[in-house]
């Protein structure tokens, strides 16, 4: 009976260790987790929120659409997704640029027909919206670039914005634009919409 005590009383925890019941030796330990728990889901958060993710396009750069079409896209907007042209010319791809709120897009794909019959299949494709107040908004217009080429182009509204898809074909390669956000900042940026539509143009590719 005598050792039994005796072992129990080993164990506890000593008066000059103790904080209301608990051993203090265990609080650095436990603070430490505590404060490991605080960066992990509120300090790296907060971090990687405030990074400038931005990459905004510099005077005179140049996206590269396919190894033989780029455009110009309009200074200070951020690249979403796309490749600058670069001296070897093998990155490229579908861009995505933007802009307070709005957004630019082009896209492309094979495609034999007339711009008109590209953005047919264009307008089937953008009607089939969750949004039920989608609607084609005007008739269609004829763009050109500043190197000649012939597009087509189609507005469209809906509670969520205003935007427009436009198409043009180029040696066998149908070309989709389409840009959208909120009317007041889609009406600011008309004009450097229309600026990049008109510098869609090919040059030569470079397939080494």
């Amino acid at each position: 009976m005598t050792q039994i005590h005796a072992a129990t009383h080993k164990h506890r925890v000593p008066p000059e260790h103790r904080v209301l019941g608990l051993d203090r030796r265990t609080f650095p330990p436990a603070l430490f987790v505590v404060a490991v728990f605080i960066i992990m889901i509120f300090v790296i958060p907060r971090v990687d929120a405030a990074i400038d993710l931005e990459d905004p396009v510099l005077a005179g750069e140049q996206l590269a659409i396919s190894d033989r079409i780029v455009f110009t896209p309009a200074t200070g907007w951020n690249v979403e997704d796309g490749f600058r042209v670069t001296d070897d010319g093998r990155r490229h791809g579908d861009a995505t640029i933007s802009d307070s709120g709005v957004s630019f897009e082009i896209s492309t794909d094979t495609f034999d027909g007339t711009p008109d019959a590209l953005l047919d299949q264009v307008e089937k494709v953008t009607s089939r919206t969750d949004d039920p107040t989608f609607r084609v908004d005007g008739n269609r217009t004829t763009l050109t670039t500043l190197t000649g080429e012939t597009g087509v182009a189609q507005p469209y509204g809906s509670v969520n914005g205003d935007g427009v898809v436009a198409a043009f074909v180029l040696d066998g390669t149908g070309l989709k634009i389409a840009a959208y956000g909120p009317p007041a900042q889609m009406t600011a940026a008309n004009d450097a919409i229309q600026t990049m539509i008109a510098s869609i143009r090919t040059v030569e590719g470079n397939n080494s």
